[in-house]
């Protein structure tokens, strides 16, 4: 009974929410002793943008159909990490029309949001080849219930959509659930950790860090981890986004003493930062957002998040419970609701406590993989927990 798992594997480059879910489950796997094959899409290590075709990466995805295609007999189940691009889909049609054709019981997951928009943004045939390939699923696996219509386009899916939210990725310890407090002496530490990329929101919380520290003397320090990515929307934008022109409106905003650019963080030094944050921001636009793992990892350390009215966010963010939403690029706001807590220590310790309350019922690991891996077993109606 094995089952085929097929999704891209975090790299020492490459790190987003998508290969860190898909990472949990294989471990998710492993840990259950479940027969199991990955088909590993992150291999291929040519630069490219985000969402960009590429020849090299088209002959490596040659190479992992050909793969693919030579296990695919041994395989009771194939689960497929679906991609978000014209080339991801030909990718995935190339792996799901055949599993469909030899009955093999087919689970899609969508690891983020924007899939409706890539399907009403496509020519009417592409449509009709989107609509008759999912149609081939068993099972679709979305991230919340804010995202279920994400594949309103195909007829008879609210039968097959599953919805399971993300959980905790692996590597953390010492995870205690002890609120946070802030300290009168102290600066209040901000953070922003994800990709760096534009409609993240990256400028934004580097915005409000100006409003605070050099318009209300509001004493921060803010961490921004990520790694700086181009995504197709941005090549054709005139000021390239990178680490230099970051750096250098840090410098502008003379904010030197109180904003550090870290880079990619992982390990015990991602832990410490996490550890170490008071508030989580995260003001994404990100056209491909869901439910931002980030915002997940934060809460488990008791930390408040700021974010957005978008996508699947308002179902890890209750706004004035465990964080505050705000609308996309508005720095402003983000100023008001860090000054807010600032000025408020009790209501600051009471929304760390329950940032974590809303990580220990919704997102942890074993919730996760215990809604997850059963529908792609097909035995979610057994009653039984792996």
């Amino acid at each position: 009974m094995t089952t085929i798992l097929v999704g891209p594997r975090s790299t020492k480059d490459a790190v987003t929410g998508m290969r860190i879910a898909f990472d949990l489950l294989v471990s998710g796997f492993v840990d259950r002793s479940l027969d199991h094959i990955v088909i590993n899409r992150s291999e291929w290590s040519g630069a490219q943008k985000a969402g960009k075709f590429s020849l090299g990466k088209a002959l490596f995805t040659v190479r992992q159909l050909m793969s693919f295609y030579a296990k695919l007999w041994r395989g009771k189940t194939v689960y497929i990490a679906i991609g978000t691009s014209r080339s991801g889909f030909f990718r995935d049609a190339l792996m799901i029309w055949p599993s469909w054709f030899l009955r093999k019981r087919l689970v899609l997951h969508l690891h983020g949001g924007g899939f409706r928009d890539f399907y009403q943004n496509n020519l009417a045939w592409f449509q009709f080849f989107m609509r008759h390939t999912f149609s081939k699923a068993d099972a679709i696996v979305v991230l919340g219930e804010l995202l279920r219509d994400q594949f309103a386009f195909v007829d008879g899916v609210e039968e097959k959509i599953r919805v399971v939210p993300n959980g905790l990725p692996n590597g953390f310890q010492g995870i205690t659930g002890k609120p946070k407090r802030l300290h009168s002496k102290k600066p209040l530490n901000i953070l922003y950790l994800s990709n760096m990329i534009p409609s993240k929101g990256y400028l934004d919380v580097l915005e409000a860090c100006h409003i605070l520290h050099n318009i209300r003397q509001v004493p921060i320090q803010c961490d921004f981890c990520g790694t700086f990515l181009e995504t197709i929307m941005d090549e054709n934008k005139s000021v390239k986004y990178d680490e230099q022109h970051f750096l250098a409106r840090i410098r502008e905003y003379g904010l030197e003493s109180v904003v550090e650019y870290h880079g990619a963080v992982r390990g015990t030094h991602k832990q410490y930062i996490l550890q170490s944050a008071h508030v989580f921001v995260l003001p994404t636009s990100f056209p491909w957002e869901g439910q931002p793992i980030s915002i997940i990892e934060a809460l488990a350390f008791c930390t408040p998040v700021i974010s957005t009215y978008y996508r699947g966010i308002p179902e890890q963010v209750r706004d004035g419970y465990n964080g505050f939403l705000v609308a996309p690029k508005s720095p402003e706001e983000i100023a008001d609701a860090v000054e807010n807590m600032w000025r408020s220590p009790k209501l600051y310790r009471k929304i760390s406590q329950n940032a974590f309350e809303q990580f220990e019922e919704f997102f942890t690991q074993e919730a996760h993989l215990n809604r997850l891996i059963p529908i792609i077993l097909g035995q979610e109606t057994a009653g039984r927990t792996l």
